[in-house]
């Protein structure tokens, strides 16, 4: 391995990645039962995407993807991991966010909430001179997938892009201010690591451990975070598909569709509850998606229907599905599913397992 160094790495409108990079998160997905055609389907990404390993995938995608996956496995480690973080469990950790006093307390707190979900210490955060720096030391970590290094490579170079975004969401006016260097352990920058510019700060290659450095004067001042509204994973996946897109031009994010979708895959399927979420009165919600082509309706439609489906040829009982995507009883749940597609839930179920509550 070559000695660390530091680059500079130049941003990249819209990024992009080779599928190879994804594949591995897709087999795993379908050895497990995930439809992910109709994950694709859902997010406008043509089927042939992935026939060949060098076809550019945007990294926004990426993360799409794996929102999809992660919510159609129950397990917010989209099976990394071989100790299964439940859905809520992003949620759960920001909700403590709300009393922290900087940036610095918030990232103890993360690191001491994952260290205890996954059973290690795999994050640490030190603060040496005028530095601040969140570690994560991978080495003994429960990888589901162990015979892949580039995929886990990968994955947690995207883990840290999550964990920014969501100081990014904690302390919006400090984590972009603060930050001051990534390091990776891979030996040095690839062609088709393209995902490595989504930072704008010099990035550290062949380093010991994943980290990210902050600006301890930054870090260590006073914050006022958000209202706990929005202190929630729909915000953090908003955020980072806002920093994988760049808002380049007029293919720019779709801020208020990826937001919403994030949070109805999360069963908050009201449209007052949503906009609640997003900071914003309903009409404004309204507005904002028709101005991206899409209907609250629509969406709520479109997301839910591909839940429920991937829940029931999964084995899960009808009422149990109702339960899981909010909705307010069985009788709902069903006259809705009867609605998009043509039969009740109970039917589709049977069709698959024989399973019909």
């Amino acid at each position: 391995m070559s000695a660390p160094r530091d680059i500079e790495t130049t941003p990249l409108e819209p990024i992009v990645v080779p599928a190879r990079r994804i594949t591995p998160l897709i087999d795993m997905a379908v050895a497990r039962g995930v439809r992910v055609d109709e994950i694709f389907h859902g997010l406008g990404i043509a089927a042939t995407t992935f026939d060949h390993p060098q076809n550019p995938v945007q990294l926004a995608d990426y993360y799409r993807i794996q929102n999809q996956i992660s919510a159609a496995l129950e397990d917010e480690t989209c099976q990394l991991s071989t100790r299964q973080l439940l859905p809520g469990t992003n949620d759960f950790i920001l909700s403590q966010m709300s009393d922290v006093m900087s940036l610095f307390e918030a990232m103890k707190v993360i690191a001491r909430s994952y260290n205890l979900l996954h059973g290690g210490e795999f994050n640490s955060v030190k603060k040496r001179g005028d530095v601040v720096t969140f570690v994560i030391d991978d080495k003994g970590f429960p990888y589901a997938i162990k015979d892949n290094e580039e995929f886990i490579a990968f994955s947690i170079e995207c883990v840290l892009i999550f964990l920014h975004c969501m100081l990014k969401v904690i302390a919006p006016d400090h984590a972009d201010r603060a930050l001051r260097k990534i390091s990776v352990t891979r030996a040095e920058r690839e062609e088709t690591a393209q995902h490595l510019s989504a930072w704008s700060a010099p990035i550290r290659f062949g380093a010991p451990n994943y980290s990210i450095d902050y600006d301890g004067g930054l870090a260590t001042s006073r914050i006022k975070p958000p209202p706990p509204e929005l202190l929630t994973a729909a915000h953090v996946h908003a955020e980072i598909i806002r920093v994988a897109e760049r808002d380049a031009g007029p293919a720019a994010l779709k801020r208020t569709e990826d937001f919403v979708r994030s949070a109805v895959e999360r069963g908050v399927i009201d449209q007052t509850r949503v906009a609640a979420l997003l900071g914003v009165s309903a009409a404004t919600l309204r507005r904002r998606l028709e101005e991206e082509g899409i209907t609250f309706r629509e969406l709520r439609r479109e997301v839910l229907n591909a839940a429920a489906k991937m829940r029931l040829k999964r084995g899960l009982g009808v009422s149990e599905v109702a339960e899981e995507l909010g909705f307010s009883d069985f009788r709902s749940f069903n006259r809705a599913f009867k609605s998009w597609n043509g039969e009740t839930p109970a039917v589709f179920a049977q069709r698959f397992f024989g399973k019909t509550n």
